[in-house]
């Protein structure tokens, strides 16, 4: 398997495996999970966070994409603080420059293995956390069932729920941040099994926070 991290593609492999990860999103977000409201005649998951801000974490294996996910900075227009603000009833652990909306979590449906963690989960899981210790971020937030806010704590993170869970479709949702650190990223590759990086290793974070750190 290998990691793709796709922003604003210029090449034709990047514009394919994005096209790709559109079309899986809309088959397992609506035509599995049955989140019509996502639902679009030409068969793509795309909505208005799929612009220049989002970066696109993907797990390909021989050119085919088989799971996704998505980071949007919290200092611009993202999911939580638009969608899902009902969701959050109390503070952000630090200046919004400092973390990053992890939305559209997904492995391709031919790959999973029930509630058991199959490889390309893990994978995504420490790509994430590797990714945004890259970008000099301090916590990740995200919007899931309890059960994903259940797998995230067995890979050994540290997560602080925003708020109660709410009921939508039936099912509960909270909203929670997720504390990024050296020892989250050791703690996730530890329990998944992948020992070796992901994602390219830089010298320095490629991205910068404001001297200012307090909680918003």
């Amino acid at each position: 398997m290998k990691l793709h991290i796709v922003r604003g593609p210029a090449d034709r492999q990047s514009r394919d495996l994005l096209e790709q990860n559109f079309r899986l999103r809309h088959r397992v977000f609506v035509e599995i999970e049955g989140w019509e409201a996502l639902s679009r005649p030409d068969g793509r998951d795309v909505d208005a966070f799929d612009n220049d801000d989002a970066t696109h974490l993907l797990i390909s294996d021989s050119g085919v994409v088989v799971g996704g996910s998505r980071m949007t900075p919290l200092d611009r227009p993202n999911l939580l603080q638009t969608v899902f603000n009902g969701l959050v009833q109390g503070n952000l652990p630090a200046h919004p420059s400092l973390g990053a909306d992890w939305t559209r979590f997904y492995v391709h449906p031919d790959r999973r293995e029930g509630r058991r963690r199959a490889p390309e989960s893990a994978a995504l899981f420490c790509a994430v956390m590797e990714h945004a210790l890259l970008q000099g971020y301090s916590f990740i937030t995200f919007v899931s069932t309890i059960y994903m806010l259940e797998h995230g704590t067995a890979v050994g993170w540290k997560i602080t729920p925003l708020g109660h869970p709410v009921m939508s479709e039936g099912k509960p949702i909270i909203a929670a941040w997720i504390e990024v650190s050296e020892q989250a990223l050791q703690n996730v590759r530890r329990t998944t099994g992948v020992s070796k990086p992901l994602a390219p290793v830089f010298s320095s974070p490629a991205r910068i926070g404001p001297e200012s750190r307090s909680a918003t």
